[in-house]
């Protein structure tokens, strides 16, 4: 075993570098390393990837990037090059076992020169590639996070602005909006954590608002973030009419958002259209060319099982990355709670303090209060588990998976014994899968239908509250008057943010409560805004105003959206049965009726058909069976990421298409 000591050390060393990212103690150790023996010399300041330090928010300085990138770098190099010496004398073992140039044997005859030369080359080879491919790697990623940052502003951009044009017509100073939104980074992601900066230099370094402004625009990665602010902070500077400003950029992004939607739909419609065209009819087309092929010219099955459990599913992988990069910027900005631990305090930020001791004793309470918060949700799930499910469609897989586990290991037996019964263990994966992502998508499906009323409600509810404020009703007032009035699905809702207030609730501790039962960013942006401006003044008829303007925008852009891609769907469905058609005429009617292999054995050749062998006919069928099967799968998450741009929604078509497979093929066929 002590000749295999280099190689797990090698491995180990590669596994601390790759888990220092996640583990502090590892992080310390290296950082500590790195300020040892590069930190005083060999940095040379760059200005271009201390910029992309900053543009990517990585959090570390640029010396100790650097410094840490020398020992990612020397870590990777020699753990590279003792693998690359154990490649080598693996290769060699390898070219003695086949018979490839070197004779069995004649390995340990080789001089121990050439020996050292050999491994010597291998080991600087795989330790020099392993070090260049490190180094890329390390500059590369800021890179990537900058790129990720900006597409996640530009996709935030106009729901900020409005946010902030809704505060300042609500009569908020602006460094108090710019302090506001900062703080609402659960709300507004990327562009928040950018405007907390600007907040940070204010605050802590005495900046004024104009320079800090100005830094933003120079500093973000995005360049329509870095146009705004930098339009912004010349209106500043000047003088002008911030809240004019406002309006006329806020109106731009909606118009700019319409048109972007558009561009997407368009690429989306292309991309359906080459989805039905390569990886449905194209995969179509060359199994059937193989089967031909075969029953000519040769065995073509080996082909034929590459092509079904590699090319397809790695085919169909590609394409539903790229349908979910296209689709991003129309996905709503994720709705996070808090910053991680979900110990976000009452104005969205995170826990503060001063000192080693208040700072470890505040830890201790967040810890605590965390704890706290992670048994009183198991005790909510328990108490109330359908409600829960539907609040948290995710939750049901907490009990879903275990029963097909267990279910699946009861009836395993069965088919393993005497030999696996493939087939049989196809029903059994299968049936399965349906359970699992059937009952997911009924629960998911109910509770998207629920929030998609709640939110279409929405608007109509802004509008009420904002002819009452208008009128010189108070908001708390005005939630009792809405009530009484049919709002539709929001109902139940007003009822129980009046009774909150009734049995003492703050109007903002009440909309808080809303919030939270329902769930869904559109909401959480208008409860957001509502509890800001009210802190502001009890004027705020403009601001409900605007919020209702936006979140209608918001409804026609995704009313719009569902429209133009349920014609591709329809597509995608219609190509599946098409698939589903012909697999099926494949394996149940044209491989059964070829002539068997031995009518052309013997006498006088073969002929144009050689036809196909008894084991052979059933490795086929079983072959397009699984075909069907991964391609059913596939499709459904394709269409559900195409309608709705999110995986989740693809588990209600794989249900529906993985159901017609497996009774088509099996039950009625």
């Amino acid at each position: 075993m002590l000749w295999s000591l280099p190689l797990l050390a090698a491995l180990a060393m590669l596994g601390a570098l790759a888990s220092a990212p996640f583990s502090p103690l590892i992080d310390r150790v290296t950082s500590r390393i790195a300020f040892r023996f590069f930190g005083r010399r060999g940095i040379e300041h760059d200005l271009e990837r201390e910029q992309l330090l900053r543009s990517a928010s990585i959090g570390i300085p640029y010396r100790e990037y650097a410094a840490k990138t020398y020992v990612y770098v020397g870590g990777a190099g020699i753990a590279g090059a003792v693998v690359g010496v154990y490649a080598g004398a693996g290769g060699l073992l390898l070219a003695s076992t086949v018979g490839i140039g070197i004779e069995s044997g004649t390995i340990a005859e080789l001089p121990d020169p050439v020996l050292f030369a050999l491994f010597l080359t291998t080991g600087g080879v795989v330790g020099a590639a392993s070090a260049a491919t490190t180094h890329a790697a390390r500059w590369q990623l800021p890179s990537i996070r900058a790129d990720g940052r900006a597409r996640q502003i530009d996709a935030g951009l106009p729901r900020m602005v409005a946010f902030v044009y809704a505060l300042t017509r609500g009569g908020m100073s602006f460094p108090d909006v710019l302090r506001t939104l900062s703080a609402n980074e659960r709300v507004f992601g990327e562009g928040a954590a950018e405007v907390d900066i600007a907040v940070q230099n204010i605050d802590l370094f005495n900046v004024d608002l104009v320079t800090a402004v100005q830094d933003l625009s120079e500093n973000t990665p995005s360049e329509q973030f870095g146009t705004f602010t930098e339009n912004l902070s010349s209106v500043l500077q000047s003088g002008g009419d911030v809240s004019e400003f406002l309006r006329e950029q806020y109106e731009r992004y909606r118009d700019e958002a319409e048109e972007q939607q558009a561009e997407i739909l368009n690429v989306l419609a292309t991309t359906a259209e080459v989805y039905v065209t390569v990886i449905v009819a194209g995969m179509l087309f060359l199994i059937t060319i193989l089967l031909i092929i075969g029953l000519t010219a040769g065995d073509t099955l080996f082909l034929m099982r590459v092509l079904t459990y590699v090319v397809v599913p790695a085919a169909n992988v590609l394409f539903l990355a790229y349908l979910l990069d296209v689709t991003r910027p129309l996905r709503a900005t994720s709705e996070k709670r808090g910053y991680g631990d979900g110990t976000a305090t009452a104005d969205g930020r995170g826990p503060e303090s001063n000192g080693g001791y208040e700072r470890s004793e505040s830890a201790a309470n967040h810890e605590r209060l965390s704890a706290y918060r992670r048994l009183r949700s198991v005790r909510e799930t328990l108490a109330s588990p359908v409600r829960s499910a539907i609040d948290r469609p995710r939750l049901v897989l907490y009990v879903t998976v275990p029963v097909a586990v267990i279910v699946t290991a009861i009836r395993l037996p069965t088919v393993v014994s005497g030999g696996v019964d493939v087939r049989a263990l196809d029903d059994l994966l299968i049936q399965a899968t349906i359970l699992l992502t059937g009952t997911f998508a009924v629960v998911y499906e109910y509770s998207r239908r629920r929030l998609k009323r709640l939110e279409a409600a929405v608007p109509d509810l802004l509008e009420r509250l904002a002819s009452l404020n208008e009128a010189g009703i108070s908001i708390v007032s005005s939630f009792d008057r809405v009530r009484r009035n049919d709002i539709g699905a929001l109902d139940g809702e007003v009822d129980r943010i009046w009774r909150d207030v009734k049995w003492g609730a703050t109007t903002e501790e009440a909309l808080s409560r809303f919030e939270t039962r329902v769930r869904t960013p559109s909401v959480t942006r208008v409860v957001t805004l509502i509890t800001n401006a009210m802190h502001a003044s009890n004027e705020i008829a403009p601001v409900l105003r605007i919020a209702a303007e936006q979140a209608r925008s918001d409804l026609q852009l995704r009313r719009k959206r569902r429209q133009e891609m349920f014609t591709y769907i329809v597509v995608v469905y219609i190509s599946f049965l098409v698939f589903l058609v012909v697999i099926a005429a494949l394996e149940n009617v044209l491989i059964p009726s070829l002539p068997d292999a031995s009518a052309f054995s013997g006498g006088g050749g073969a002929g144009p058909i050689s036809g196909v062998s008894g084991g052979d006919r059933d490795a086929y069928r079983l072959v397009f069976f699984h075909t069907a099967v991964i391609q059913s799968v596939l499709s459904g998450i394709a269409a559900g990421v195409m309608g709705n741009g999110s995986l989740e929604d693809g588990m209600k078509h794989t249900t529906i298409m993985l159901s017609i497979t497996y009774v088509v093929l099996v039950f009625v066929i």
